[in-house]
């Protein structure tokens, strides 16, 4: 038997460690208190970013912060004034931009009991599997309030916005943009209409953003995510996840750490060739 304290090892491999994918890489990541923002804080942080964590809610963006050694930049993204006082600090701070993830958003119904709308939800369902005519009406447009509108396209679209007119001030060439989309921006939804038309403009103005910044090096694309457990999806009815993960071809809801990875795929040079193009970790709910 070969005595491990006598072994040669001078000849050994050296396994070496890969290397960091945004060592030295300025990001914010918007509304990165909890869910997915949160997780691609802390991935970008791990890769060996230096992260802005912005969230309306001060103390979960604190929480996010206090455990990568983040900048907390607290800010609705809805409101433009505080959208520029955000970016004047990050100038301050951080001294420039060199990554930015839109991912702030919202997930309200409009206007109505969110029991009553899972209710008529999973009874349209049951008509649809059965064969017989639709009955029952989810009623969500006529029940929307031109608050209910505003909000949801304010936060997302008017966000969205608001957050890459500021971070371009302080891009230089090699800079990314990704834009958190979702796949009812692809399909469409009865029972959010808002949200989904919200998060289509995205889709769209990530195409022209990306057509715009091209010639100054820097690269805008989107991320369309399936069913993901986050905070937003567990209001959801038990049966409405469960026919989620039943249309899922893998036959799982997916998790924030995944969407992370893609969020990283798009924000380092990996995707070097890549702008203007939405990529869905969806489990395979929706094939285009």
């Amino acid at each position: 038997m070969l005595d491990s304290s006598t072994a040669d090892t001078s000849h050994a491999p050296v396994r070496e460690e890969a290397p960091m994918k945004l060592k030295g890489r300025r990001a914010l990541v918007t509304g990165s208190g909890s869910g997915i923002g949160r997780a691609i804080a802390k991935r970008f942080a791990e890769e060996g970013a230096r992260v802005a964590v912005n969230d309306v809610d001060a103390k979960a963006a604190h929480a996010t912060a206090d455990e990568i050694d983040g900048l907390v930049v607290r800010a609705d993204v809805s409101d433009p004034d505080a959208v520029r006082a955000m970016f004047e600090m990050i100038r301050t701070n951080l001294g420039g931009l060199d990554i930015l993830v839109n991912n702030a958003g919202i997930a309200e119904t409009a206007g109505q009991d969110r029991d009553e709308l899972n209710a008529r939800f999973e009874a349209r369902v049951s008509e649809i599997m059965s064969g017989k005519p639709i009955q029952t009406q989810l009623e969500v447009i006529e029940n929307m309030s031109d608050d209910d509108w505003d909000r949801m396209l304010r936060v997302h679209l008017y966000g969205t916005f608001h957050c890459t007119r500021g971070a371009v001030k302080l891009m230089g060439e090699g800079s990314t943009i990704v834009n958190m989309s979702s796949i009812l921006g692809l399909v469409g939804s009865s029972a959010v209409p808002h949200y989904a038309a919200a998060k289509g403009g995205i889709l769209a103005l990530t195409k022209s953003l990306a057509q715009e910044l091209g010639s100054r090096g820097i690269r805008v694309n989107a991320i369309c995510p399936g069913w993901i457990d986050t905070p937003m999806t567990q209001l959801l009815s038990p049966f409405v996840q469960q026919m989620a993960i039943g249309q899922t071809p893998l036959g799982r809801i997916g998790t924030a750490e995944e969407v992370a990875s893609v969020a990283l795929f798009l924000a380092s040079e990996d995707s070097s060739f890549v702008t203007g193009q939405w990529v869905s970790p969806n489990g395979g709910l929706v094939i285009v």
